[in-house]
């Protein structure tokens, strides 16, 4: 399997997005699992969405410290290693109060995150989780 570090920046083209138009928001994912966050990689990549990819919410500090005021969204798994994404978004909302935010986790009962975010239970689909990030993203 080919996978890029997590600090790169990855981004698609309008004809890679298949659709009409690029998208211009920039996605911060942080996942633990490198096979889970390729997924989810290629999948913002294809819909034409720029993406910083982070194993935990320690990389995900470092890239947001260098792109913080280019992020859009914060997409991350609840229960990682290091920092778990629960206390990732904290720091992150206290840095800046009106990042997006959509909390994503396999476990039961992980809904319950004391965030004001958006959740998704894995497994969820390609469509589900585009739908949700546009919804978000959409939201004034």
């Amino acid at each position: 399997m080919f996978e890029l570090s997590a600090s790169q920046t990855r981004r698609a083209t309008a004809a890679d997005a298949g659709t009409p138009r690029e998208r211009r928001e920039t996605i911060l994912l942080v996942e633990d699992e490198p096979a889970v966050r390729q997924l989810f990689a290629q999948a913002l990549l294809r819909a034409g969405y720029r993406v910083h990819e982070a194993r935990n919410g320690q990389e995900a500090l470092k890239i947001f410290d260098e792109h913080g005021d280019g992020i859009d969204l914060l997409l991350t798994d609840i229960r990682m290693p290091y920092m778990g994404g629960t206390e990732l978004a904290q720091v992150l909302r206290a840095r800046r109060h009106s990042l997006k935010l959509i909390c994503i986790s396999g476990y039961p009962g992980a809904i319950d995150t004391g965030l004001t975010s958006d959740f998704l239970a894995k497994p969820f689909s390609r469509d589900d989780l585009l739908n949700k990030i546009r919804e978000v993203l959409d939201r004034g």
